[in-house]
């Protein structure tokens, strides 16, 4: 790895960390509580471009089709999900995440794409076994969720009908992750640096404090 390389990556690093760090500072305060809520799209908007453009100059650059894809995927079955009820369960979304598409955040897409190139880029770097890492990244997307879904629903992010997550939407977790993963190594892709992963367990940290605190 290029030298400019990894003074690049480490001061991304260091941004991603110091943003969900002042995220729970903020989110810990009713003074600056709704400051955090405003800023939370555009927060996840500005690191998702970021990494992108990362992804563009350092990494495989089909990578970017490959999240194109998934972006779009997963919105469209976020709408489908919404309208219907028919994959996740019935639920919602608020107002936290901003700009809707057929009442789904476009963000949301954003997310599920970073989620799972996350949980993938941690998964090459301990297993080596190429069909094993779409079920392992599968299982981390869902953990993921866990800890995401209380704090979700207390921000205003979705909400579930009659306020129960159901089983049902964790299988989906499950199957449009292992999904994505299956075709991420079925093209051999490879992600070099760590900086997908570090974001992914940032905000998993994130999520499991706010847990705690709200």
């Amino acid at each position: 790895m290029e030298a400019a390389q990894i003074l690049k990556e480490k001061k991304i690093f260091v941004f991603i960390v110091l943003i969900f760090f002042v995220g729970i500072l903020g989110h810990s305060f009713n003074l600056t509580f709704d400051l955090m809520i405003f800023l939370t799209p555009f927060t996840l908007l500005l690191i998702g471009i970021i990494l992108l453009f990362y992804i563009y100059f350092y990494e495989d650059k089909h990578i970017l089709i490959w999240s194109f894809f998934v972006f779009i995927i997963t919105v469209i079955l976020e709408i489908i999900g919404v309208k219907t009820g028919s994959i996740f369960g019935n639920y919602f979304y608020g107002d936290t995440l901003g700009l809707k598409f057929f009442e789904v955040p476009l963000i949301i897409g954003f997310n599920w794409m970073f989620v799972i190139l996350g949980a993938i880029n941690f998964t090459q770097k301990i297993i080596r076994t190429k069909f094993i890492v779409p079920l392992f990244a599968a299982n981390l997307c869902v953990a993921f969720d866990l800890a995401l879904e209380p704090v979700a629903i207390k921000l205003n992010y979705w909400n579930w009908q009659n306020g129960n997550i159901p089983l049902q939407n964790y299988f989906a977790w499950f199957l449009i992750s292992f999904l994505a993963a299956i075709t991420f190594s079925f093209f051999n892709f490879k992600i070099k640096s760590n900086l997908l992963a570090v974001y992914f367990f940032v905000q998993l940290i994130f999520f499991l404090f706010l847990n705690i605190i709200l």
